[in-house]
């Protein structure tokens, strides 16, 4: 969701930084990088060691998705050919969204009227032992589609997420953050890489099912 269907990587650096400076620390892309597509309790848990915030995970977790939605109310940053490439994937395929982003921030994009009741299966990073990049959310989400990850693609944008898909087994479209691309070592295993989701097809993915 976050960097693919929506633009909100620039949202979440904002109200990291926002919390970092107001504790005296500073956030770096470093670290922005290092929790794309992680869990809720991940992302959380990097603040507190590297802010040295003197805050609980659960309080830290409040603090950052209340910014958020603060941030989604004022506008949803839908990227480009995001709306339409769901829509071609249910009308297809069964379509899943699998997020590291917070369940409460995950139901605010999907009930969006343009999204609301678009997905087969909605699943949270929150949901799984460990986030991105390890493969666990996509695997969880294969099975409960009941389908083999081989048989399966998954959509990324970050290099945590283009490495979890790969882990699990599926074919990987990469679709490259602009602000934080992964690095190109990342990049080389996904089975093939878009500009943007204006580029998604059905064409594409039966070339990928033939491969």
């Amino acid at each position: 969701m976050d960097g693919l269907l929506v633009d909100s990587e620039l949202y979440w650096e904002r109200a990291r930084v926002e919390v970092a400076t107001e504790h005296g620390n500073t956030w770096t892309e470093t670290d922005q990088r290092a929790v794309m597509g992680v869990s809720s309790k991940e992302w959380a848990e990097y603040m507190i060691r590297h802010l040295e915030l003197n805050m609980s995970n659960l309080e830290i977790q409040e603090v950052i998705v209340s910014k958020m939605a603060g941030y989604y109310a004022e506008r949803l940053p839908f990227l480009p050919g995001a709306l339409d490439a769901v829509r071609l994937a249910g009308q297809h395929w069964r379509t899943a969204l699998a997020s590291g982003s917070h369940s409460d921030l995950i139901t605010i994009v999907t009930r969006h009227p343009d999204l609301n009741g678009r997905f087969d299966l909605i699943i949270s990073g929150d949901e799984v032992p460990a986030g991105k990049p390890a493969p666990d959310i996509y695997l969880e989400t294969t099975r409960k589609l009941g389908v083999e990850p081989r048989h399966a693609v998954c959509l990324e944008d970050s290099a945590n997420g283009i490495l979890a898909g790969y882990r699990a087994g599926m074919r990987v479209i990469a679709v490259p953050s602009r602000e934080y691309p992964p690095h190109p070592e990342v990049l080389s295993q996904a089975d093939c890489v878009l500009g943007s989701l204006v580029e998604f097809s059905k064409e594409l993915i039966d070339q990928l099912d033939g491969n």
